[in-house]
């Protein structure tokens, strides 16, 4: 009987082993992969990019409605030419990354280099409590190499920090998006314009606008970090169609922290078209270009 045991024990021994081998291993792999990934090529490897590597003079960082409605080259020619210099831009908006996910992203580009300009666009309801952690775990493959990102993932609480020790969680449901990250094709200046015209008019849906303290105490370091790093940080809503939302809260943070706030969430030059939006949160690319016009307007 005692035998058994001593066969168990060494069993599990060697499994545990084996186990912390294979997690060994696909850290090593997972993290090669990550920083070997292609600039412009899909939503994995934009992120990566704006995390770790992105370079620009002008700077869109947003979710998906950053991704789509600010066309990159327009507002970089437009700001160039009223400058009188030759600046480039990057529009590093991701599909499903909410606030805390994009002031991540700021944060670490403004540790690696000065912007002169920094757009960062977000809605008021994005700081409501159900979307503070929204998409946060999509950053795991960076957990290792990006301070960041380990700051916002560990300020999530202990149950997080645990599941990051883990290589084998931090990649899990990441494999198959970044190894596609290698065959994917992208653009170089990552604005991604919406062909669809929306056919019906879609109905209002109310969005919660409970401002959360986790988000509110990134923002206004985030915003306070651009004061002290000397650089034109621009918080920006873009249009929503015929929203009855407003962005109250936002501008007030925005007054109080002196920071620039432009807020085309409910203009009529863009929301009294339906045939300028894809849906009811998205631009297409007529609707885009609409309003990038318009924003560059209000920027100057």
């Amino acid at each position: 009987m005692k035998k058994k045991y001593i066969h168990l024990a060494l069993d599990a021994a060697v499994i545990a082993v084996m186990v912390i081998m294979i997690d060994w291993l696909v850290g090593m792999a997972g993290d090669y992969a990550m920083h070997r990934m292609p600039c412009y090529s899909g939503q994995t490897a934009k992120s990566n990019f704006r995390l770790n590597k992105v370079d620009a003079d002008i700077l869109i960082i947003g979710s998906s409605r950053g991704a789509h409605h600010y066309v990159t080259s327009l507002l970089r020619d437009s700001i160039s030419s009223y400058l009188g210099e030759t600046l480039t831009a990057y529009n590093s908006g991701v599909d499903g990354e909410y606030i805390n996910s994009n002031l991540c992203a700021a944060e670490s580009v403004m540790d690696r280099y000065r912007p002169k300009i920094l757009i960062f666009e977000v809605s008021e309801w994005e700081f409501a409590d159900e979307y503070a952690m929204h998409n946060l775990e999509s950053l795991a493959g960076n957990y290792r190499n990006n301070k960041f990102v380990r700051m916002y993932i560990d300020e999530l609480g202990w149950k997080e920090r645990a599941k990051m020790r883990c290589n084998m969680y931090r990649f899990n449901h990441k494999v198959l998006e970044i190894a596609s990250s290698y065959v994917k094709k992208g653009n170089v200046t990552g604005y991604e314009p919406l062909k669809e015209t929306m056919k019906v008019m879609p109905k209002h849906v109310e969005m919660p606008h409970t401002i959360g303290g986790y988000s509110l105490r990134n923002f206004e370091r985030v915003l306070q970090t651009a004061h002290n790093k000397g650089v034109l940080l621009i918080v920006s809503s873009s249009p929503s169609f015929r929203s009855e939302d407003g962005n109250v809260q936002l501008a007030a943070i925005c007054k109080k922290l002196n920071t620039p706030y432009i807020d085309c969430y409910d203009v009529a030059e863009v929301n009294e078209h339906p045939d300028y939006f894809k849906d009811a949160f998205h631009l297409n690319d007529k609707g885009a270009h609409a309003f990038t016009k318009l924003f560059y307007q209000r920027l100057k």
